[in-house]
Formats: structure tokens, sequence, C-alpha cells
């Protein structure tokens, strides 16, 4: 890749086994891009050497930081989320974007209180699609990962932390290794694959991460279908803490 240095280079490579099996959403393809794949997608060449060091880094410090705060996580399609942090701006800003993300996984992930065993609902949208869909007028014009839904999740986190502090019903203290699920349906690893591969056949994503565009919609209810299509499969239960 043009403009990339060698040491940089090297370090995405290095990334790929912390990706696991790699899966992805996409229904044409077999597994997600590996890092040095969608360096070069991304990049295509272009920028300078200053503003491709930092976006390699920052794509480094994603991959690190979903391997290390969601080591469960079976999808692993970065694209959309490269191409928003690439398209960030110049070094400084892609640097920032870098440790929004990194704030967010650390914040919600198997380290932090909240405690979710996949980032799927972040890297996917529904979390962004429940969001928009409150009030259309004011927020659909704003991305999954634009800075301001990142300043909502930061509000959100903190929300959330204090209903744990109270043992809220929904969103209570955890006992021992346990990861936290809010949902009417299991979340274990086969049959969170087997979930969303069928809403990704039937086009029922609503952020198709795995397209440098993201093609986002937020006008069905995501959150309902995916429901539903866990019921039809077989996959619900009593929601838990």
């Amino acid at each position: 890749m043009r403009g990339l240095p060698e040491d940089i280079l090297a370090g995405l490579e290095r990334l790929a086994p912390l990706l696991g099996g790699g899966a992805s959403l996409d229904p044409s393809r077999s597994r997600a891009l590996l890092p040095v794949e969608l360096a070069a997608r991304v990049m295509d060449g272009l920028g300078d050497v200053a503003r491709t060091r930092a976006f390699a880094e920052g794509l480094g410090e994603l991959v690190r930081v979903f391997a290390e705060d969601f080591p469960d996580n079976i999808f692993w399609d970065l694209d959309y989320l490269a191409c928003c942090m690439w398209n960030a701006g110049g070094p400084g800003e892609i640097e920032g974007f870098a440790r929004r993300v990194v704030g967010l996984c650390r914040g919600f992930g198997n380290k932090s209180e909240l405690r979710f065993r996949y980032a799927h609902d972040f890297l996917y949208g529904y979390d962004w699609a429940r969001w928009v869909s409150r009030q259309p007028e004011a927020r659909a014009a704003i991305g999954p990962f634009d800075l301001v839904f990142f300043d909502y999740l930061d509000a959100r986190r903190q929300t959330l932390l204090e209903l744990i502090a109270r043992n809220d019903a929904k969103y209570g203290q955890l006992q021992g290794p346990e990861f936290r699920n809010p949902f009417f349906f299991c979340r274990e690893p086969r049959e969170e694959a087997h979930l969303h591969q069928v809403l990704a056949q039937a086009d029922l994503i609503p952020v198709k991460a795995w397209r440098l565009d993201g093609e986002r919609r937020w006008d069905l209810p995501f959150t309902d279908l995916r429901t539903e299509a866990a019921r039809r499969l077989g996959l619900s239960r009593d929601a838990t803490s």
C-alpha cells in the first residue's frame, strides 16, 4: 500500500489471528476482511504518510479492543466503521475517532460493569436505529459512527450504570462470570450466529457494516423484528438482568 510504512503494514498483518473465525454477515462472502485487506480497500492508495499511519494505527487499536473486550464476538465486519474513521479528517481527527471507539468498548465490554458479550448491536446499528426512531426529524441524518451518536452512547452507559447500582429489574447486578442479556432471546454463540445470519439473508440488518458506504436504515422496527425472528427460530427465553 503506497505511503504505508513497513512497520505499520507488518503490524496490520499480525492482527489477523485476533479475529478468530472472522465471520461476516455479508451473504456474498465467507469471512470478514482481514485488517490489512481492509486498510488497502479503505485507503485505496490515498492520503499522506501521516494520515495513513494514523489510520493504520487506529485500525489496530480497534481490532485489539474488540478482541480484548468482546472476545466472543462472532462477526467482524469493520468495513463501514473503518471507512468512517478514515473520513474523520486528518491524523488528529482519526486518532480521536479511534479513542472514542476504544472508550466505548472499554465501557460496554466484558471488563466493565455492563459486561455485554458482543459488539454486534453497535457494529450493525441496532442501538443506532432505536435511537434515531425516537426522534427521526432530528436524528435521521446522524450516522451510527458519528461523534454525536458516540456522545449518546456515553450518556447511555452512565444511565445503565445508575440502573445497575439500584439493582434494576432489567439492568441489575450480575452474578459471577455471566454476561448481560436484557433481551427476550438466547444470545449464546451458536444462537447468536444463526439468528443474525437469518436476519442478514432477509435483509433485516440496520447497518450493512460490511459495505464501505454502510447502507443504513432506521425506519423499520429492527429490534422487534429480531425478537420475532428469534421466536420463530425457537430461541426465545425469559428476559434476564
